[in-house]
């Protein structure tokens, strides 16, 4: 499989082979990485915005920050509960 999204509450992420590529997130700006790395990828990310003339518009960003955001959402969705809540109490203190 070339692609995958992957649905959070918080983002929508596009995943292109093994590399985050895309992310559309509900409280804040959509962005897209910076890096080229195929046609296939770059169909696949105009897919994901809603075609090409949405795609463009999208901020584009270091490879690096989509790869932050996107592994964060991943390994929290992934930890336990009680992991959770001691990360919300954390942010909310």
């Amino acid at each position: 499989m070339t692609k995958k999204i992957i649905y959070y509450p918080q983002a929508t992420i596009l995943k292109s082979y093994d590399t985050f590529v895309a992310i559309k997130r509900t409280a804040a700006e959509d962005m897209v990485t910076d890096q080229y790395y195929s046609k296939t990828t770059t169909r696949q990310i105009n897919k994901f915005f809603g075609g090409a003339e949405k795609a463009v518009m999208v901020e584009k960003v270091e490879q690096k920050i989509i790869d932050v955001i996107a592994t964060f959402l991943e390994e929290y969705h992934n930890c336990p509960d009680e992991v959770k809540a001691k990360i919300l109490n954390y942010i909310e203190e």
